[in-house]
């Protein structure tokens, strides 16, 4: 929900993906590269403050796989399974008064609940920060253009398991025709 005296500004949304403890902490079962947490951190509190002072809509969109879909989280090494630890938001970015639509897979519009409260909002435009760049940052952003969002995607609020990975997503999503911003300073 968004604050009672900023009413949000329709048309755009900040999307905040799988900030989550299985992905963000050193200890989860499947955690992005070390080196990008801290600054990845800074950048996605940076985008939370500067949409709401713009007074657009910020979402969190966290994995809650299934339990019982046993091939697929074996491949996920058990990461992020709904109910569990690992699944729950990260303390290191809080959210507080963000709409939250859980995912089971790696495209937020999995959940057809997401789509629908954006199309409700007059939401044209989404932008992303999240993890991982390669998996669900790149699933989401894919899936958002083929509904007809424009997407831009805030390359130092993304993370991946290597710089190298990080940046061949972020190339393959700007072929695409994303728009991959990166901060100036």
């Amino acid at each position: 929900m968004q604050s009672a005296t900023t009413a949000p500004t329709p048309g755009r949304a900040l999307l905040l993906i799988d900030f989550q403890r299985d992905f963000i902490e050193s200890s989860g079962r499947m955690p992005v590269a070390r080196n990008q947490v801290a600054s990845v951190l800074r950048a996605a509190a940076k985008a939370i403050a500067d949409a709401r002072r713009a007074g657009e809509f910020v979402l969190a969109i966290g994995n809650e796989f299934r339990p019982n879909d046993l091939f697929m989280n074996l491949l996920r090494r058990h990461a992020s399974i709904a109910g569990s630890d690992g699944a729950k938001w990260t303390e290191k970015l809080p959210i507080d008064g963000a709409v939250y639509f859980p995912k089971w897979s790696g495209s937020a519009f999995v959940n057809p609940d997401l789509d629908k409260w954006l199309k409700e909002k007059s939401v044209t435009k989404l932008v992303l920060a999240g993890l991982q760049a390669k998996a669900c940052v790149t699933a989401t952003a894919k899936d958002a253009l083929a509904k007809g969002y424009s997407v831009e995607v805030l390359a130092d609020a993304i993370a991946c398991v290597s710089d190298a990975t990080r940046a061949r997503a972020l190339k393959r999503l700007q072929t695409k025709g994303i728009t991959v911003l990166r901060d100036a300073g």
